[in-house]
């Protein structure tokens, strides 16, 4: 699509957006990004966020330099949907929120910013979704894409939106989309060529009504998909294996190879030496016609991302690793699973009401030298150990740090993966892992 329809307010399905109202509840990044974007395709957009006026400074200064001064901020009231055509919904936004309510009430179509970004996309989109390993996986398939000399962005909910890339893509390039469950709700149209389902562990039961609800979500991502485009999943989740009998789009499976057509099947090496998520990798660059070896370089040469088992520093002997992304008890299993070595580990955060109980037999494993207990969850996590391992409990992560640290002896990992979300006592996962790194270099 070239720059004049965009200009234009003409969407890939030839659609006008100018001057059409718009709605956006929540002024989180993927929030901002759609105003941004439906200002420029020269919709009228009016903004509503809980969060009182003085905590939204910046945004409001953004706000007024894009135009827009419907903005509503200290709480919903069904005033900021009056004309509206759609409403945008940003992912940290419930169902049960007023807005997203009153607009199903009224027969307002609700979008993610998925979906409205897909809506002006020129191209092909290859989506992942999962449990864990979504932004790693984003990220090397950007980098495999590159390095082969074919232009991609990695986007979504990797902490770049979609619709914030949008101007830097062609009909040559191709968007790498990291997509939530709950940005997963609220999309019909979203139809990626390659959409990857890399694992359902348990997460989000404080959004989503229950496990088979959150399995629902999901697997929205093959639901516009045809016979010509291509569903990649873990052939070692039965679930997985279960929702695939229902999809429309050709299957490419990893972990195993069941279905797998001769130049997809994975060699047993090759399931041996690559975690599951790292097979997902491979078998997306062999979709997208690049060879094994360029994709195995760019794999083997991976240095991770920053909060998800990165490396901080060793003191006195003692490692120190970052692994503030775990949002989860399934995130933390897998963390003491890539932990060689005695181990003493930091958890704790708001309660997202999901089971501990897989946890109990993993952090009493003889590896486990200490657990340290913080946030809002301390009190369900305590219940676990029955006092064994050595466990402590802090109301600070620089305590945490320091008990950690006095639990621990040479050759021991500190850990800080927290199986819990931030919020109780930091704005988001990055704040709270430069928070632990601040906290480690000032050792």
């Amino acid at each position: 699509m070239g720059a004049a329809p965009v200009e234009a307010g003409i969407d890939a399905f030839g659609r006008s957006w100018r001057g059409r109202r718009v709605t956006v509840v929540g002024l989180g990044r993927s929030g901002l990004a759609a105003v941004e974007w439906l200002r420029r395709v020269g919709c009228e957009v009016a903004v509503t966020d809980t969060r009182p006026s003085e905590a939204l400074s910046m945004e409001r200064q953004r706000l007024a330099a894009l135009g827009v001064a419907a903005v509503e901020t200290g709480w919903h009231t069904p005033r900021c949907l009056e004309g509206a055509e759609a409403v945008i919904v940003s992912p940290g936004v419930p169902e049960s929120t007023g807005p997203v309510a009153w607009a199903r009430d009224a027969g307002i179509p609700v979008l993610s910013e998925i979906e409205l970004a897909y809506d002006f996309c020129p191209s092909p989109i290859v989506a992942v979704t999962g449990t864990n390993g979504k932004s790693t996986v984003v990220t090397l398939i950007a980098e495999i894409l590159n390095a082969a000399g074919r232009p991609a962005v990695a986007c979504g909910n990797i902490g770049t939106p979609f619709a914030s890339v949008l101007s830097r893509l062609t009909s040559e390039s191709t968007a790498v989309v990291e997509v939530s469950s709950f940005q997963l709700l609220h999309c019909e149209r979203f139809h990626p060529a390659i959409g990857v389902l890399l694992n359902l562990g348990t997460n989000h039961l404080d959004r989503h009504r229950d496990q088979a609800a959150y399995v629902a979500a999901k697997a929205r991502l093959f639901q516009a998909q045809t016979a010509d485009d291509w569903a990649v999943l873990n052939a070692c989740d039965a679930r997985i294996v279960q929702l695939a009998g229902g999809l429309s789009a050709r299957c490419a499976w990893f972990g195993d190879n069941r279905s797998n057509p001769p130049r997809l099947r994975l060699a047993a090496e090759t399931r041996a030496a690559l975690t599951e998520n790292l097979q997902a990798v491979l078998q997306i660059s062999r979709l997208l016609g690049i060879a094994d070896p360029l994709a195995w370089q760019v794999i083997r040469s991976f240095r991770g991302l920053e909060h998800r088992m990165e490396s901080v520093a060793t003191v006195e002997g003692i490692h120190f690793v970052n692994d503030s992304k775990s949002t989860t008890p399934d995130s933390l299993l897998y963390a003491l699973r890539r932990t060689a070595g005695p181990v003493v580990v930091i958890m704790g955060g708001r309660d997202k009401g999901l089971d501990f109980a897989a946890l109990a037999e993993p952090l009493h494993q003889p590896q486990v030298k200490g657990v340290v207990l913080i946030g809002e969850s301390r009190n369900r996590l305590r219940a676990l150990f029955n006092g064994s391992p050595t466990v402590r409990e802090c109301h600070t992560l620089e305590a945490a740090v320091a008990a950690a640290s006095e639990l621990s002896g040479p050759g021991t990992t500190v850990l800080f993966s927290p199986a819990c979300a931030s919020f109780d006592m930091f704005r988001d996962f990055e704040d709270r892992g430069r928070a632990f790194k601040a906290l480690i270099r000032a050792l």
